[in-house]
């Protein structure tokens, strides 16, 4: 057994072996906790996922809708009108942005809280547009929400990960091979002082004989 397998002990003494069988508890008590921790966090991950990818789905069925629409306008009034009809629209979005606790992760909380007025000078032929903007905009503020609790959560599956993963593979075996190895020097002191002492008996024998 390597100096690298074990932990450096200055004095193998018994009540040091009571503090590594304490922490064992702590570190077999606390690799539960993470590895359930990081069960929820999966299953948060795989949620987030799942609504993501329906509101992806969800934008691109109206997208599909809306852009033949778009560029119908477009041919018939050109590019630098929609800009300007455009910028005077999108000046009235107000998003509310706030958090929520997931498994111990702070992910951000979305909501569209006014939707831009349409505009006077806004074709009639961008009517399909028109119609479908407030639940476009509230599809890609969720959307938003989603993919970025997809990335703080993906964060932090992996963090607690690798604690997982060090407390499994390195510092649990290694306080289990450092209490064996100080039970096995316990014990060849132990025979060492039952040698001892048959010699000193064998000894004292010998001098009363004599």
């Amino acid at each position: 057994m390597s100096s690298g397998d074990i932990i450096k002990i200055s004095r193998p003494t018994k009540i040091e072996l009571i503090r590594l069988r304490r922490r064992l508890i702590l570190a077999r008590r606390l690799h539960r906790i993470l590895r359930d921790r990081l069960t929820l966090l999966v299953q948060e991950f795989y949620i987030a996922l799942r609504k993501a990818f329906e509101l992806r789905s969800r934008i691109n069925e109206i997208f599909s809708e809306i852009y033949p629409c778009y560029y119908r306008t477009l041919r018939i009034h050109g590019y630098e009108f929609l800009e300007v009809v455009s910028d005077s629209v999108a000046t009235d979005l107000k998003v509310f942005a706030g958090t929520r606790n997931t498994v111990g992760v702070l992910v951000p909380m979305l909501e569209l809280r006014e939707v831009p007025k349409s505009s006077p000078l806004i074709p009639i032929e961008s009517y399909k547009i028109q119609v479908r903007r407030r639940e476009l905009l509230e599809l890609l503020v969720l959307l938003a929400e989603y993919e970025k609790s997809l990335v703080l959560i993906g964060g932090e599956i992996a963090r607690t990960r690798r604690k997982v993963m060090m407390l499994e593979k390195v510092l649990i075996p290694r306080i289990v091979r450092t209490i064996a190895y100080l039970k096995m020097k316990f014990d060849e002191m132990e025979r060492e002082e039952k040698v001892r002492m048959m010699r000193t008996k064998t000894m004292l024998e010998k001098t009363r004989v004599f």
